[in-house]
């Protein structure tokens, strides 16, 4: 099923006036006036199926978020709407998600008690809008590169563990204390203190649970225990409900159908048992649409900006990443084009516009793409558009019943989705790279980042974790730059210099590999710049001292620059004081495959200085038609025998002539 593009296709001969600028930045405008009727069918139902998914995921994702539960359907009312203005994904359903809502739970959780924390989490959301539309203006969606996908995978497997671990305590309907974070204050829990909405204790019973936490199992609720159980073992298995005709609605809408038998069962459990005994339900939730309402109002306000400003930071930046990812790969998948600029504005305004409705931040959920890709969605009416209406609608008409929904179904939701969130295979994948004898060490540098992203997560917490990934990323980064390989080169056994075909050179340590006798050839891998150059003069230096060891003089230096895109003027000076340091001593340092700016750089700056080291005016004349490893070669050989024996030089003059 393939889906057409969102924007037309542009001619570059033509000039832009303001109405093609405008078709680019909103391409609602394009495909709106142009949408076949024929596609409607299909966009309707799939816009069903995902407005019903939407409600039940973000209820839960509210609870993750810390924030009141009906402030998850609220935030799947206007910025789907909002983006299918902008962006340029035909798949794309914007939503709630799991890891954007650990994140912003980790940035909730210390900002005080409930009714607070929502206040505050419409500042957070509308932060991040503003901090993507600012990427889309400043053209800077390349920073998330530095974010690496082995980071990004160990960050996302162990946030998945962290939901999983926090929603454990309330699946057994214990109260949830201090969950938040990392491994050591789940195992830990009683450090922070109850959430004023939930279970209070005494203080004395308090401070035994925050010392024995073995002894917390004996407060498990066995009704909530074994309902989260029957919950979790139905959505595990529900996708098998797909394959009986009879039963795939029940496996399509397994999140909805959860909510509505559980809501029944506990509305009729609950009345017939005493107060302690009852399962947890969601309460009160307010009926109706939501007001519009700016979330910064006061002083106060823009001090909780500041303070959440490094948090939206690192929100923005994964609801971009996630999202950009997942909508590249449906746009690869069915042929049509994205912009990062679009979807950066188109995230932007929806998160803005959202936060004016109570809105936590939202995303695009790769699993409600997949969805929306099988249930035939042909453009944003059925992705966004009418799913934003559908779930305005099921607020409207059902709120009333939101109120019975069990908490711990509700987790139990989240455990799922989370369990699906898990990239081991990805960290096998790295440990086959890390672990495979053929490559360099730099393969096992993204098994180290995948551990670091992975461990520092799982022990620190969604936030820190991140952070030490990317910190982890960038050293690497660095350090790989600044430690370039330095290969040596040595010609294919049986290969014999002549013009017709040139050797093939390969790296020395290769089997069949034979040395150049007296001259050391070499390649870099890599930029050639201020922070590595150094590193290169203490390669060649060493290699020169070994070489004149073993085979008593070194005659000549070839750099292949076959693999150097870039070079800088440090470089440049650098390789300019080899040449006349080696000139000085009787030897040519050489640069051979150079190529674009390299190219253009070695002829301009470096060849005069290897000219001024050639006495002699033939071979100088030569300079000029030598390019590869093998020229450079003759050339060494000819400027030694020149300045040992005269006849011999005259015999090297024809042989060079001769191949020329």
């Amino acid at each position: 099923m393939s889906a057409d593009p969102l924007v037309g296709q542009k001619s570059k001969a033509s000039r832009r006036g303001w109405g093609d600028v405008l078709l680019e930045q909103m391409p609602i405008l394009y495909w709106l006036p142009r949408y076949p009727l024929e596609n409607l069918k299909p966009d309707l139902a799939g816009a069903m199926t995902l407005g019903c998914i939407l409600i039940g995921q973000s209820l839960a994702h509210a609870n993750l978020c810390m924030v009141n539960l009906i402030n998850g359907p609220y935030s799947c009312m206007l910025p789907p709407i909002v983006y299918a203005l902008f962006g340029t994904c035909v798949h794309a359903s914007v939503g709630t998600g799991g890891l954007v809502s650990l994140l912003t739970g980790e940035v909730m959780a210390d900002r005080g008690n409930l009714e607070q924390r929502t206040h505050d989490v419409a500042i957070l959301t509308c932060l991040v809008g503003l901090l993507l539309a600012l990427m889309g203006l400043l053209q800077l969606a390349f920073l998330v590169r530095f974010l690496s996908r082995p980071a990004l995978s160990g960050f996302i497997t162990a946030s998945a563990i962290l939901i999983m671990l926090s929603q454990v305590a309330p699946m057994l309907g214990l109260p949830n204390w201090a969950s938040k974070g990392g491994i050591v204050n789940i195992i830990r829990q009683g450090q922070g203190d109850a959430q004023d909405e939930e279970w209070v204790m005494e203080p004395a019973d308090r401070a035994s649970w925050a010392g024995h936490h073995i002894t917390y199992l004996e407060y498990t609720d066995i009704a909530t225990a074994i309902l989260s159980a029957v919950a979790l073992v139905f959505l595990l298995n529900a996708k098998k409900l797909k394959k009986v005709k009879a039963l795939k609605f029940i496996g399509d809408f397994k999140e909805l159908v959860l909510l509505a038998l559980s809501t029944i069962f506990c509305n009729y459990y609950n009345p017939t048992v005493d107060e302690e005994l009852h399962i947890k339900v969601v309460g009160h939730v307010p009926a109706g649409l939501p007001a519009f309402e700016f979330p910064v109002k006061s002083a106060a306000d823009l001090q909780t900006a500041k303070e959440l400003l490094p948090g939206a930071i690192l929100v923005a930046f994964v609801v971009f990443l996630s999202s950009f990812a997942g909508a590249k790969k449906f746009a690869m998948k069915d042929g049509y084009q994205i912009r990062a600029f679009n979807e950066l504005m188109a995230l932007g305004f929806a998160n803005m516009l959202g936060a004016l409705t109570g809105s936590v931040p939202t995303q695009i959920g790769l699993s409600r793409m997949g969805i929306a890709h099988q249930a035939g969605v042909k453009s944003q009416l059925g992705a966004n558009i009418v799913v934003g209406v559908v779930v305005c609608l099921g607020v409207l008409l059902f709120s009333s019943y939101i109120q019975h929904v069990p908490m711990c179904v509700l987790n139990a939701i989240i455990v799922n989705g989370a369990s699906h969130l898990t990239e081991f295979d990805q960290a096998v994948e790295l440990w086959k790279f890390a672990t495979n004898k053929r490559y360099n060490w730099k393969t096992r540098g993204d098994m180290l980042t995948w551990i670091i992203g992975f461990c520092c997560t799982l022990y620190f917490g969604a936030f820190q974790g991140m952070l030490s990934a990317v910190f982890a990323s960038l050293i690497i980064i660095l350090y790989q730059v600044v430690n370039p390989d330095i290969v040596q080169l040595g010609f294919r056994e049986g290969d014999v210099m002549d013009a017709a075909r040139p050797r093939k050179w390969m790296a020395l340590d290769r089997k069949g590999a034979v040395k150049e006798p007296q001259i050391l050839v070499f390649r870099l891998e890599g930029p050639l710049f201020y922070a590595n150059v150094e590193r290169l003069q203490e390669w060649v230096e060493e290699q020169e001292v070994e070489i004149g060891e073993e085979e008593g003089e070194l005659i000549g230096i070839v750099l292949s620059a076959s693999a150097i895109p870039f070079m800088d003027t440090t470089a440049v000076q650098a390789l300019s004081a080899l040449i006349k340091t080696c000139s000085e001593r009787g030897t040519l340092f050489c640069i051979a495959n150079t190529f674009g700016q390299t190219g253009r750089i070695a002829a301009d700056q470096l060849e005069p200085l290897l000219k001024e080291s050639i006495t002699d005016s033939f071979l100088r004349s030569q300079l000029q038609n030598c390019s590869s490893v093998d020229d450079f070669v003759r050339l060494i050989r000819a400027y030694k025998e020149a300045h040992s024996d005269v006849t011999t030089h005259c015999l090297m003059r024809a042989s060079m002539l001769q191949t020329k």
